[in-house]
């Protein structure tokens, strides 16, 4: 069998160094369309990443509204339970008062006695004193001391029950105001109680478009994750495709220089895969395009 020469090398080949240039091409291109793909998967997930920061702060601020809301509904339930108190004991004294007066007058019904207004009873008094003053009186001082005291207890009566009925206007009073800041208590805790809810409302839907945005971004890092993947790939491919190109001119380079009688230059790692190749040659055998790659993979 005849030594191999350059030119038989050549022949070969084939087309195959076009065949794996050609592959190198797209290696590259397939690379640099990956690579781009996670600048754009980079880009997309630190956007949302951003926006993610964004609404976390406003859903801090929105928490701090909701619990000063909250707190203020505490506040105004305490301020509306005590003027609720306020307000029983109002129209718990409103009722016994009530109750007194009503028994009186049935004591009153059941002795046949009316009591007398204040001014009738200091009427009389004072024309008794005038009379007696006079001696105009058909009675003894004696008498007339004894009537003026009937009288005075009598008008010290009166006053008392005059007071009572004065007490319970001023009762019917205070229970209308008592009632009336209750209910503005009332409303003002309902009127808190929404604007506490709104912002709860507010900090939820918020919440939940940060759910949805942290989603999104952990699928653009999936993406970018797998594109980095590929274009690690490809690259690599494209790497062999470079480092079978070089071997095959190598190959050639070092046929045509050991025909010339030269000496064949080179490092340690170019002639592994020149022997891997002249090995697989000179056994008879052919070589394919993924032949060459393999072989240049392994070295």
């Amino acid at each position: 069998m005849s030594a191999l020469t350059s030119s038989d090398l050549l022949d070969l080949f084939g087309s195959k160094p076009t065949e794996i240039e050609e592959e190198a091409t797209r290696f590259k291109e397939m690379r640099d369309q990956w690579n781009e793909k996670v600048k754009q998967r980079i880009a997309e997930r630190n956007g949302f990443n951003l926006q993610v920061q964004e609404l976390i702060t406003e859903v801090q601020n929105k928490k701090a509204i909701r619990d000063e809301a909250n707190q203020k509904v505490k506040d105004l339930k305490m301020i509306r339970a005590e003027r609720t108190e306020i307000a029983r004991e109002k129209r718990a004294a409103l009722k016994a008062t009530k109750e007194k007066i009503i028994n009186s007058k049935s004591e009153e019904s059941e002795k046949g006695t009316k009591k007398r207004s204040v001014s009738k009873i200091r009427v009389e008094m004072t024309q008794l004193e005038h009379k007696f003053e006079r001696n105009m009186l058909n009675m003894k001082e004696k008498a007339f001391m004894k009537r003026m005291k009937e009288l005075s207890s009598e008008l010290k009566e009166a006053k008392k029950a005059k007071a009572e009925g004065g007490g319970l206007s001023e009762l019917k009073e205070e229970l209308w105001k008592a009632d009336q800041l209750q209910d503005k208590a009332h409303t003002e805790v309902e009127e808190a109680v929404e604007a506490a809810q709104q912002a709860h409302d507010v900090m939820s839907r918020i919440s939940d478009e940060v759910d949805k945005l942290r989603e999104a971004a952990n699928q653009s890092h999936s993406g970018l994750v797998r594109a980095k993947r590929e274009a690690d790939k490809m690259h690599s491919r494209y790497i062999v495709a470079l480092k079978c190109m070089h071997s095959m001119s190598d190959l050639v380079y070092a046929m045509k220089t050991k025909e010339s009688g030269g000496e064949i230059e080179g490092s340690d790692e170019q002639r592994t895969g020149v022997s891997d190749i002249m090995e697989q040659l000179m056994s008879g055998g052919t070589i394919s395009t993924d032949d060459l790659m393999m072989i240049q993979r392994k070295g």
